[in-house]
Formats: structure tokens, sequence, C-alpha cells
């Protein structure tokens, strides 16, 4: 969910920049629905990235987390999870992928609405901009 709110404002950050260029395509001639599939097919460009490299440092981190640990141990000269304290020592983690599959749909798709609205609602703005103007 948190990724999935960056990336949005990220794009609603990104279209605000975008407005001159839009108007700029207004005053070309181009349809609203040009507009919207040029928008939307540069947020799933982020999207598909920000998945592809979330979920491979993710995977890559909680694969490695063990050594990532006992090497922050080593380097701050402390223990974290002390057998004399826990009845483990370590933190168990356990990939599902199903979960993982679950989670990139859902951030896919909340991304993919959320885009569409603010597109949505720019090109809106900018059309009733350029009737009035």
């Amino acid at each position: 969910f948190i990724f999935a709110s960056s990336i949005i404002f990220i794009l609603i950050a990104i279209m605000k920049k975008k407005i001159y260029d839009i108007n700029i395509l207004f005053a070309l001639g181009a349809k609203n629905k040009l507009i919207y599939c040029v928008f939307l097919w540069y947020s799933l460009i982020y999207i598909i990235f920000g998945i592809i490299f979330g979920t491979s440092i993710g995977l890559l981190i909680s694969s490695y987390f063990d050594k990532i640990i006992q090497n922050i141990e080593k380097f701050l000269n402390t223990k974290f999870l002390s057998s004399n304290i826990y009845f483990i020592d370590f933190i168990p983690i356990k990939v599902i992928y199903s979960d993982i599959f679950y989670i990139i749909l859902l951030v896919f798709s909340l991304v993919i609405v959320c885009s569409s609205y603010s597109i949505l609602k720019i090109i809106h703005k900018n059309s009733i901009k350029s009737i009035l103007s």
C-alpha cells in the first residue's frame, strides 16, 4: 500500500508538471482518449519497473535476512535476539509466492485505478480551460 501510494503521488506530480504538454496536445487537436492513453502507458511503465525492482529487492533481502542480521550484529558488536532472553535466536522467514502474487495484483490494480482517476481529473480540468479560453 505504501508503494502504491508513493507511485500515485509521483504520477500526480509528474502529470502536474506535464500540464503544459497536455495543453499543447489539446492545441494540436489531440482528443482526450489519446492523452489518457499516453499517460496511462506512462504510469504502466512506472508500475512495471517498480514492481520488478521492489519484488526482486524484497525477495533478495528476505532470502539473505539471517546473514544481513549477523553482519549487523558483528558490526555493532551486540546480539539482537539473545538466546538467554528469547527462546529463539533467529527471525523465522517463510516466503509464500501466492501472497506475493496477490500483493502485486492488488498494488497494480490500485495504481491503475488511482492513476486513471488523476489522469481523467487533469484532462477534464484542462478541457474545461480550453473551452473557456
